[in-house]
């Protein structure tokens, strides 16, 4: 309805647009996406009933950035809908067909139930765009028919007697499928292919004789819950028709066979268009993804109504309190000290910096125990034998605050996670754990927001705001973090695998941030590397099954988050954030783990699979 469309349009964020081009308004594309990734919210987007409210006078200003993303596409033009939209959900039992049918049979009864719901659904978003009754049907007509229909040219005459078609021969084939029924259905020679995707090219489509619609958009679904053999017949259909039109297949990752997942091929063909993982967009373009989700929020915020909470950044404090933690971070630093003047050594080669930190009275305790922190880094480093970024018996001040301003992300996390003070705070530590997935964002986001109500419900009709502290949002957190890790069992049979391997990533993960180098940001990597070229060729291997189970799981659930790594042929998995609060890791993405397929195979298999020896590091990881 119409107050359920301009709801859409008021929390729609058009950001997501950029990812489409125009030329998947002609050809097949494939897009792909993990659970709350927004692979819905982006299909709506295109479909008549939005695009004909937002050309309306009175949204067209309050949904500029939408209008102009559309216009861009050449969807809207001169505040008209050009695209004719068809939405078909493929999770609709069409297995069913390949249970009670056989040989070509099944593919020409599959085609037939996808041929009378394309035509049924393309009419009806002509009906949205110009906001017609069954009985304006008529005023469509096509410029030609395809040679296969022309023997049954009776029903195409116009659109009411296209649709009329369509309806019974749906609810006659439906009647079929849904009973004991033994005879044999007649269908037409039509539905050999999906012909009446050729029937809607846009430069057929006559409205009152005259052509109107430039693009023609057919979006299929939940593709992967269709069985293999009726993607392929989809597929190969789509490719070998030709039609001028656009035609997407949206699948879900968890749905897709595990050699695509893991090289993210939507296809093992190439008469595509690139395909459209929207979980891989966003990493490049982060500073987009995160004013993105925090317009989202604000939105959510502004739809509560509530007089206390203007925006979502006043649900959060940005700070913490540091008094309740002085003393231990006092006593910290002070340990370090006492070990530091103990070794002439050390005493003399930070003297100045040792001088500096006893005199200056306006450093907090976190910052001294930070600087602390980095001096031990340094020493940790030398004594490793791994290269320092200084050499000399000496260290100068001047010298040691780059070092500090080098370091100092790792080091305050080592300090927090040793003195147990939260760290998982802040708006920009909530927009990292979203992992550029938009549901992931929400639930975060929205357990705050209900926190920060619940807790200003004692302070109804005072002005003051109520803010959420830094240890009240890790408690929210971990809460979250918890249910998450619980609810993972109920998601695969094999699920207990799945959260071995994952230990065994957080394990390696956290046995890089005991070693307290901060050799790579953030203080420890957080995922792992190999060789897609290595495992590729090992796909079908049965020594490997398992393997190739447990990272299509891990990847298409979102556990783990693939990157291209800066090696030829590297793929990187990283911890999802909420995995890295899990394991007490930073939410950086800093280092990682180079392993085999073997080492891999090995981390599915048994527990605490300790490191070799032969870490490898990465600096400043790919953002």
């Amino acid at each position: 309805n119409t107050e359920q469309q301009s709801d859409f349009l008021a929390l729609f964020e058009s950001a997501v647009l950029q990812m489409i081009e125009e030329k998947n308004f002609s050809g097949l594309s494939y897009v792909s996406s993990t659970p709350g990734a927004g692979k819905t919210s982006l299909f709506r987007a295109f479909s008549n009933e939005i695009l004909s409210r937002a050309v309306s006078k009175e949204q067209k200003e309050d949904n500029k950035e939408y209008y102009d993303n559309m216009k861009r596409l050449g969807v809207i033009y001169n505040d008209k809908t050009l695209l004719l939209n068809g939405y078909l959900s493929c999770a609709r039992s069409y297995s069913i067909i390949e249970e009670m049918f056989q040989n070509g049979r099944r593919k020409q009864v599959f085609f037939a139930l996808l041929n009378y719901r394309i035509a049924i659904s393309f009419m009806r978003g002509i009906e949205k765009v110009f906001d017609w009754s069954l009985e304006d049907y008529e005023k469509v007509s096509f410029l030609s028919l395809p040679e296969e229909m022309e023997a049954e040219s009776e029903y195409f005459k116009n659109g009411k007697t296209l649709y009329e078609w369509a309806c019974r021969g749906e609810r006659e084939l439906c009647q079929y499928l849904d009973s004991d029924r033994v005879e044999s259905i007649s269908l037409s020679f039509i539905n050999t292919t999906l012909i009446l995707l050729k029937l809607f090219e846009p430069n057929n489509i006559l409205i009152n004789d005259e052509q109107y619609f430039e693009k023609t958009l057919m979006i299929f679904d939940d593709f992967h819950k269709l069985t293999i053999n009726q993607r392929q017949y989809m597929s190969e259909a789509v490719l070998t028709l030709k039609a001028n039109i656009g035609v997407w297949f949206g699948q879900r990752l968890e749905g897709v066979e595990n050699a695509q997942v893991i090289s993210m091929d939507g296809s093992l063909d190439r008469d595509y268009n690139l395909n459209i993982v929207i979980d891989n967009y966003w990493p490049e373009k982060n500073g987009s993804f995160y004013s993105m989700i925090n317009r989202i929020a604000d939105r959510r915020v502004k739809d509560a109504q509530l007089s206390m909470i203007a925006n979502f950044s006043d649900c959060i404090s940005e700070n913490i309190d540091l008094k309740p933690y002085n003393k231990t971070l006092k006593k910290y630093y002070a340990e370090i000290n006492s070990f530091l003047v103990k070794n002439y050594e050390t005493k003399q080669k930070y003297s100045e910096v040792l001088s500096y930190l006893r005199e200056n009275e306006k450093m907090t305790a976190l910052d001294k125990a930070v600087w602390y922190e980095c001096i031990m880094i340094m020493e940790r480093r030398n004594q490793s034998g791994q290269l320092s970024f200084f050499l000399g018996e000496v260290k100068s001040l001047s010298s040691f605050k780059e070092f500090v301003y080098a370091n100092e992300k790792g080091a305050k996390f080592y300090v927090c996670h040793k003195c147990k003070i939260p760290f998982y705070f802040g708006m920009n530590n909530l927009q990292i754990l979203s992992s550029y997935n938009i549901q992931q964002f929400l639930v975060f986001a929205g357990a705050y927001f209900d926190s920060c109500r619940i807790k200003s419900l004692g302070n109804y009709g005072r002005r003051k705001k109520i803010t959420l502290t830094a240890e009240e949002q890790v408690e929210t957190i971990s809460n979250i973090v918890k249910q998450r890790w619980d609810d993972m069992d109920f998601r695969y049979s094999n699920i207990d695998i799945i959260k071995r391997f994952l230990n065994n990533i957080g394990e390696l993960g956290k046995s890089a941030r005991d070693s307290g180098k901060n050799s790579y940001e953030g203080g420890a990597y957080t995922g792992i590397a190999f060789y897609g070229t290595e495992l590729r060729k090992n796909l079908n291997n049965p020594e490997y099954r398992l393997l190739v189970e447990v990272l299509g799981a891990c990847i298409s659930s979102r556990y783990l988050e693939r990157r291209e790594g800066k090696k030829s042929g590297e793929i990187i998995l990283y911890l999802n954030r909420w995995l890295c609060v899990y394991y007490g890791l930073p939410l950086a993405y800093g280092g990682y783990k180079r392993c085999n397929i073997n080492r891999l195979l090995k981390m599915c298999q048994q527990p605490n699979v300790v490191d070799d020896g032969q870490l490898e590091f990465t600096l400043g990881g790919i953002g």
